[in-house]
């Protein structure tokens, strides 16, 4: 679910529970004139704040450039699927009664269709390639963690969600990216608990609390932490990554 104002996504969450409950509604809220109440309620999980201009919500939706969200507003599966890929919002995971994980354990037992596809074989040649541009030796320093590890621990990480970037900025090897170690920091920064900050200062998510062993890994290893990544020709796929994937405190 998201909140939007001023032409612009300022909130979002998973919805993780609804109810019903006049009493409630009618002691929060009170009644109209009619006596009615907004007895429907949910509860939201992960909530964080965003800043995306709906234009750019317009051109990924494919809406018109006229198109404003309007009260209460549904979109499609697929409109929602791409919202939650480009926000990083967390699925809820609902749990599956037994015959649903037992079909679908069959499903994967009896699938003999294609394993990898000719765009997964593409996106792993731009990787390596990518990973040869900025790791030209056998071993690299992650940009976040700032320890020194062998190639096979380092990946090339998107500064800014390659599905949102231009090609331009695809092309744009020295600085749209940076190697990112597989002992945390790729995860932690792809999900948004972590973030860099102008001059290269990281951010922690306030709701790394929620996570106990989250929060060690980050207090123990990143906190504090300046990155010598950052550069000024950098800001600007860190400034992304700060308004659409990072997990900031919902402002008021």
């Amino acid at each position: 679910m998201f909140f939007s104002g001023d032409k612009r996504l300022y909130l979002g969450g998973t919805v993780a529970l609804t109810w019903r409950d006049h009493a409630l509604a009618h002691r929060l809220w009170g009644s109209d004139d009619t006596g009615a109440t907004w007895e429907y309620m949910y509860a939201l999980s992960g909530a964080r704040g965003f800043d995306i201009p709906l234009e750019e919500v317009r051109d990924l939706l494919g809406w018109k450039p006229t198109r404003n969200i309007m009260r209460f507003q549904a979109f499609t599966d697929t409109e929602a699927d791409l919202l939650q890929s480009l926000l990083t919002l967390e699925p809820f995971q609902a749990l599956t009664p037994d015959d649903e994980g037992t079909a679908t354990q069959q499903a994967i037992t009896t699938y003999t269709g294609p394993l990898e596809r000719s765009a997964e074989r593409a996106y792993r040649g731009e990787q390596a390639h990518l990973k040869r541009v900025l790791l030209p030796g056998p071993i690299g320093e992650c940009a976040l963690y700032g320890r020194v590890l062998p190639a096979a621990f380092l990946i090339a990480a998107h500064i800014k969600k390659r599905a949102a970037c231009t090609d331009d900025e695809k092309r744009d090897l020295q600085h749209v990216a940076m190697l990112a170690c597989l002992l945390g920091c790729d995860g932690l920064y792809e999900r948004g608990f972590i973030t860099v900050a102008p001059g290269g200062w990281l951010r922690i998510s306030h709701l790394a609390g929620a996570a106990p062993a989250v929060a060690q890994h980050i207090n123990d290893h990143l906190a504090t932490r300046t990155t010598p990544w950052w550069t000024p020709e950098r800001e600007p796929y860190f400034a992304w990554h700060r308004t659409h994937t990072f997990r900031s405190a919902p402002t008021p």
